[in-house]
């Protein structure tokens, strides 16, 4: 997160995650959820309709093109398969992707040591804030994973999760220390920010507090990323043009999002239908960010 827009945005990101922490704290459930389905499903969904577009501009050439459009469906096609014959390693293969796709876009910029401790960085950082999350909204999750799974996380599962990826990112944060890579003030706004989610997960629903993190901490930053890859930089008109080349992706996932909810007669929960759509799209998005960011 340390291009200039990014920079510029944070200071907005700061401001409304506290106002989002203060409606937590004012308001019920309903407002909360409500707040975090307009989030997810408009800029949520934004952030990866334009995969395609990307990957155009990263590999020039129709043959190299129709390549990774096939791959592209292919992993599409092969979550839904996983998905399909075991629920549960599904989403688990979800939460590992996530994880390590959070800590690539919020830390790419920043850190960069080699390729299998920068994985390993990442992943305990995007595992330490889904571990978190969870840890402060168990019986919420166990309604979720129950519907899209029949199985559910145990409390010690999440809790071993959550120690293992604190001690992944304390050693690895002492080891840029003290090699110089990284200053120390960057590790303390870390952890004064990690401290803010904490707060936030702690008060919020599950939904909100997911929405809060996805929304202002990963998909809008992301979003400035590409617009910046896209178009070389980020003003009025790149904007525009993103949104427009999105436009027609972002309309078939929310028909797709709706007639899903309504065929399927074992979801009553419409963020269970939220993070089956997110579960979907998260393999190939994190696949096309990688080449992106490579």
């Amino acid at each position: 997160m340390e291009t200039k827009n990014n920079r510029n945005y944070q200071n907005f990101m700061l401001y409304f995650t506290f106002f989002l922490l203060w409606v937590s704290i004012q308001f019920g459930e309903v407002v909360e959820d409500f707040i975090a389905y307009i989030m997810v499903v408009s800029i949520g969904i934004l952030h990866g309709a334009n995969d395609l577009l990307i990957l155009s501009k990263k590999d020039k050439g129709r043959n190299t093109f129709l390549k990774n459009l096939i791959i592209y469906l292919g992993i599409i096609g092969g979550c839904l398969i996983i998905y399909f014959y075991s629920p549960f390693v599904a989403i688990l293969l979800f939460v590992f992707l996530s994880a390590y796709h959070f800590g690539e876009e919020h830390l790419g910029a920043i850190i960069s040591v080699n390729r299998v401790f920068d994985f390993l960085y990442f992943l305990g950082y995007g595992l330490f804030i889904f571990a978190l999350l969870l840890y402060q909204s168990i019986s919420d999750v166990d309604e979720v994973m129950l519907e899209l799974t029949g199985a559910t996380f145990t409390i010690q599962q999440i809790e071993n999760t959550l120690i293992a990826s604190t001690i992944c990112l304390f050693m690895g944060s002492v080891y840029l220390i003290v090699s110089k890579r990284n200053v120390l003030v960057f590790f303390i706004k870390e952890s004064f920010y990690l401290l803010l989610l904490f707060l936030v997960f702690k008060t919020s629903s599950l939904i909100l507090g997911f929405a809060i993190y996805f929304i202002l901490w990963h998909s809008i930053p992301s979003i400035i990323d590409q617009i910046e890859f896209i178009s070389g930089n980020l003003n009025k008109e790149s904007f525009l043009f993103y949104v427009k080349k999105a436009l027609i992706y972002w309309i078939i996932s929310i028909v797709g999002l709706l007639f899903l909810y309504q065929i399927v007669p074992d979801i009553e929960l419409f963020s269970t239908v939220i993070f089956a759509i997110l579960f979907a799209v998260t393999a190939p998005h994190t696949w096309v960010m990688y080449k992106m960011k490579n």
